[in-house]
């Protein structure tokens, strides 16, 4: 992710992505927060991945950073999170939506010959 830099528009960028066949996504306009969502996992990538891992090539580097992606989002702990995982705080929204809708009392009332169906 990245915004619409210079940097991130120029021929040498574009050609790099293809050539390490990377995907790259552009944060919309007028949507700083997002900017420094990838600034801190920017810094995350580069303090508990870069500095302790020694990668001699690139093809050695791709299976490693697979395997941290992995760990961040199920293992690590996140303090912004009350220190769930990603992947429970995931579970947990998927699981609230689930019970929410399905929660959903209705009942039907009969008047006359005609039903009426309330949600409640």
């Amino acid at each position: 992710m990245h915004d619409n830099g210079k940097q991130f528009t120029s021929n040498i960028f574009r050609h790099f992505l293809v050539h390490n066949q990377i995907k790259d996504k552009r944060i919309p306009n007028r949507y700083p927060q997002l900017q420094g969502k990838v600034e801190a996992y920017n810094k995350i990538v580069k303090d508990e991945f870069l500095a302790v891992e020694d990668m001699p090539n690139i093809d050695d580097g791709k299976p490693r950073y697979d395997i941290f992606v992995k760990a961040y989002n199920k293992t690590r702990e996140h303090g912004r999170i009350n220190g769930l995982t990603l992947s429970e705080m995931f579970l947990q929204r998927i699981n609230y939506i689930h019970s929410t809708h399905n929660n959903k009392q209705q009942s039907v009332t009969h008047v006359g010959n005609q039903k009426c169906n309330l949600s409640v």
